[in-house]
């Protein structure tokens, strides 16, 4: 079987234009041979749903593209559509071969319908196709039920829609290999595994490409840059048993460099997408100017970039902010001075800097881009003026961010040593017998993360890293943050959990505190009983089959049909409700990833 990825760059329901590349890429498939050309999973539809209130034309319209790929693609193709149910993103693909339309997602709950399965899991695809048994994936929980429930399939084909995350190391795809999920899925389901990503921004999440073909015994035998369109062929031979003719060698893998490619790429289509002239940024000798500056000029060229340099009366801070100009060679013409040197009262020289941005921004129609980090976001620390209306590194962790700017001075020493050495640590009470401020920010950073991505209780927190007062302090300022609204949406998101997606309810007075084992277990006493007196049997007795099973079978047939029958008619896509306990943040149930200056929140245990 010979199979491609059309690893592409699209605008999300910009249906003629996409349609057109996919048909122009499925001939360059066809003269190669090609029997399955599979498409990224974001390509026609992004990856978030359309607003209620557009749903029926923009599926009118999905309809309208689909019918005309079927004349027009030149090969089999996998082309990813995105259904939704109440808002919430469903994906489905569609096998586009033989002058017919499959949603291969549908097929597999009408034949298990049909054929009265029952299943702890939801039905997922099995389809003969060129010789092979072809799955398809759509998140890390599918990869998981292809192995924990024996699927009988040769070759898995995932879609990806997650974009990169720097702390899930999987999303990076094949330039992850060695760090990632897919040599273990490769291995537990004897598969070959097919990824497919996209390149550039969809919504606020940033997709970096690397597809890859993983043979079922681990080696790599095929692989498409980070960053860059291709067009991947591969041949699949589900017999085969290795080992491969020329495999390929997995790359190492550089989480803080794909973030700094990440977030350049981010920027650069957001800057597009505003449909303004370059963009500009207040330079004040921080850090986080310095690394916002340097990023827009990689991503803009510097031509594109104005830069606004504040006096603040501070030496070594105006000599950073001159010398970083200078590094970045912004022309004269792009820069422009502000003196608040004579200004006593510190955030009111912050406000009217931001108010010059703004009127910088204005003048010149650029994008004024803000410094603020999802450290500094999260403990309520960005107040005043905000100018900003994109800040690239508020998704970044300030750790994050240092590492950032040492990987940039690698490249060329740009950002002042003067930047990096005024590093800002918040003041948390309990952390004044760590030695030192890069040790405080990093555990500041790592107590953030276990809370807001991995969603842990303080009380694990605290069992892992100790230190309660300065746990339960940080917590309790990211939780008055969220009250303060202080948290706003991430432009460019790069953890698999922004602020905004972990903000607690408005108004809620409860905070956690640090518990004991024992109390915990009382707990979950009192849950197990509660479950018993709601009718729940003990574990380990037979379950009996509710009364109204075959009832809910049919009922989901008639809704699985009318979801066939809305989607030919253009009408709203219907899906089953997603699993409970399933994961909140985007990646659902990606693992802890890497970060370059800390460990993650988890031990070995």
């Amino acid at each position: 079987m010979r199979i491609a990825i059309a690893q592409m760059s699209t605008s999300a329901g910009d249906f003629g234009a996409t349609a057109a590349r996919m048909a122009e890429l499925s001939r360059s498939a066809a003269d190669q041979g090609v029997d399955l050309l599979v498409f990224p999973a974001p390509a026609l539809c992004g990856v978030s749903p359309v607003p209620y209130s557009d749903r029926e034309g923009f599926l009118l319209d999905l309809a309208e593209c689909l019918v005309g790929l079927v004349e027009d693609l030149a090969c089999p193709c996998l082309v990813p559509v995105l259904a939704d149910l109440d808002g919430a993103p469903l994906p489905e693909a569609m096998l586009v071969a033989n002058g017919s339309v499959v949603p291969v997602r549908l097929a597999a709950y009408l034949e298990a319908a049909s054929a009265d399965e029952q299943s702890d899991a939801r039905p997922l695809p099995e389809l003969e196709f060129a010789g092979a048994r072809l799955g398809v994936a759509f998140t890390y929980d599918d990869l998981d039920d292809y192995d924990e429930y024996e699927y009988d399939v040769d070759v898995i084909v995932y879609l990806s829609s997650y974009g990169f995350a720097i702390d899930d190391a999987s999303s990076a795809l094949g330039s992850s290999l060695t760090e990632g999920r897919f040599l273990a899925d490769a291995e537990a389901t004897g598969a070959w595994i097919v990824g497919a990503g996209a390149v550039g921004s969809y919504d606020s999440q940033v997709f970096c490409g690397s597809s890859f073909v993983l043979a079922p015994w681990g080696e790599l035998a095929a692989q498409a840059p980070s960053l860059e369109e291709s067009l991947l062929v591969c041949d699949v031979d589900p017999s085969a048993e290795g080992p491969l003719a020329e495999p390929l060698t997995p790359e190492v893998y550089d989480g803080t460099l794909l973030a700094w490619g990440a977030l350049a790429r981010g920027l650069s289509d957001a800057c597009e997408r505003v449909g303004l002239d370059g963009a500009c940024v207040l330079v004040d000798g921080g850090l986080g100017s310095a690394v916002v500056a340097a990023l827009a000029t990689d991503a803009l060229g510097p031509m594109r970039v104005r830069a606004l340099v504040a006096a603040t009366g501070d030496a070594s801070c105006d000599a950073a902010s001159v010398q970083l100009v200078a590094a970045l060679r912004l022309p004269i013409g792009n820069v422009e001075r502000l003196d608040l040197s004579a200004e006593k009262d510190a955030e009111l020289a912050c406000d009217l800097a931001q108010a010059r941005l703004a009127s910088l921004a204005r003048r010149t129609g650029s994008v004024p881009l803000g410094a603020d980090d999802k450290t500094a976001l999260a403990l309520g620390l960005a107040r005043g003026l905000r100018a900003a209306l994109i800040s690239p590194l508020a998704d970044l962790y300030r750790s994050d961010v240092v590492a950032l700017a040492h990987l940039r001075n690698t490249v060329s020493p740009a950002i002042p040593a003067a930047s990096l050495a005024g590093l800002e640590v918040p003041c948390v009470p309990g952390l004044e017998s760590l030695p030192s401020d890069e040790v405080r920010l990093e555990f500041i950073d790592l107590v953030l993360s276990s809370s807001v991505e991995w969603e842990l209780p303080v009380s694990d927190i605290v069992a892992e890293r100790g230190r309660a007062d300065a746990v339960l302090s940080i917590v309790g300022m990211l939780r008055d943050a969220q009250e303060r609204a202080d948290v706003p949406e991430a432009q460019i998101s790069l953890t698999s959990k922004t602020l905004a997606e972990a903000r607690a309810p408005l108004g809620l007075a409860w905070r956690d505190r640090v518990r004991a084992e024992d109390e915990r277990a009382r707990v979950a006493e009192a849950v197990e009983t509660l479950a018993r007196l709601g009718g729940e049997p003990d574990e380990g007795t037979a379950t009996p089959a509710p009364a109204s099973s075959g009832r809910e079978r049919e009922r989901e047939v008639h809704d699985l049909l009318g979801y066939l029958r809305d989607f030919s008619q253009g009408g709203a896509f219907f899906a089953p409700p997603r699993d409970a306990g399933e994961g909140s943040g985007r990646h659902a149930a990606g693992g802890p990833g890497h970060h370059p200056l800390w460990e993650g929140p988890f031990s070995e245990n």
